[in-house]
């Protein structure tokens, strides 16, 4: 056996384990959903071939319409949000300067955080009673000043007040992404750019943004991965209300998985959720490709 043959081999067996989880936990649960939705598939007694009938069914229910639509309209506003905040706090902590490692773990701190107390502790905070943001929002001129001021009674309202949340408690992650992406540009460039006379801005825009956006299309694919996916904080925050209103697919699917039993139509919703991402992730990769 030749060396080349021996390093393919060697490679190989220690991609095995990997490959072996993959296949576990990825692959066969993908396939066995797909398989699951052409099925009637009752919690005892065997499955009925029904072919597409599930997925027809889906879209022909309002419900789907309803939660993909919200869900749409979650991600569109919440991911620039995310990269606004996650952007200005990488340039920020990107200076050579006392203090910055402390402020960058200050601002990483939400993200060690678990989703579900994120959303409680917000929760509190969004409380009509002796929540600290509802006294501010009085305080400055919304709501009545003696009557009480909710979040949750539009639909609306909710998803910013949730929105927020989501971006205290992801730009950390996004900010170090960004970060790891500044600290690879080479200082020639800045370098030139002052020698030519080019303002702050200037440098952003046409050094530090082109030559960032390996960077932003993975915190951009993450973020919207994310937001087709949200569940824990409005199951949490708004349990899907008011009427329906903050209701995601994620949360019809377990909906239709665990509280009516019809593990068809949620495996149908789960294939079309993964069908979702996998169309949006191709169209910004290849954007950023051509862009690049």
């Amino acid at each position: 056996m030749s060396r080349l043959r021996r390093e393919q081999v060697f490679g190989l067996l220690m991609t095995l384990p990997a490959l072996l989880l993959l296949s576990i936990f990825f692959l066969y649960p993908l396939f066995n959903s797909f398989w699951m939705s052409l099925h009637k598939w009752p919690l005892f007694g065997k499955p009925k071939w029904v072919g597409l009938d599930n997925y027809v069914w889906m879209f022909n229910d309002e419900r789907f319409w309803q939660c993909l639509k919200f869900t749409l309209v979650y991600t569109i506003t919440v991911t620039p949000m995310l990269f606004i905040v996650a952007i200005g706090t990488a340039l920020l902590c990107n200076v050579k300067t006392w203090g910055t490692t402390f402020f960058r773990s200050i601002y990483f701190l939400p993200v060690v955080m678990s989703f579900a107390t994120a959303s409680f502790v917000w929760l509190w905070l969004y409380s009509e009673w002796y929540g600290v943001i509802i006294f501010l929002l009085k305080a400055i001129g919304f709501g009545p000043e003696d009557g009480q001021l909710s979040v949750w009674t539009d639909g609306w309202t909710a998803m910013w007040a949730v929105n927020t949340m989501v971006t205290w408690k992801f730009a950390g992650i996004q900010m170090i992404i960004l970060i790891a992406g500044l600290q690879s540009i080479r200082d020639d460039y800045y370098e030139a750019s002052r020698l030519m006379g080019a303002s702050r801005f200037q440098t952003i825009w046409n050094i530090t943004l082109p030559l960032l956006r390996p960077s932003i299309a993975l915190a951009l694919i993450l973020s919207i991965a994310g937001s087709i996916q949200a569940y824990e904080q409005f199951q949490i925050m708004t349990r899907g209300g008011p009427m329906n209103e903050t209701k995601t697919l994620v949360m019809l699917t377990i909906g239709m998985g665990f509280d009516y039993f019809k593990l068809g139509p949620a495996a149908a919703l789960g294939v079309i959720i993964m069908s979702i991402l996998f169309v949006i992730t191709i169209i910004q990769l290849r954007l950023f490709r051509k862009a690049y």
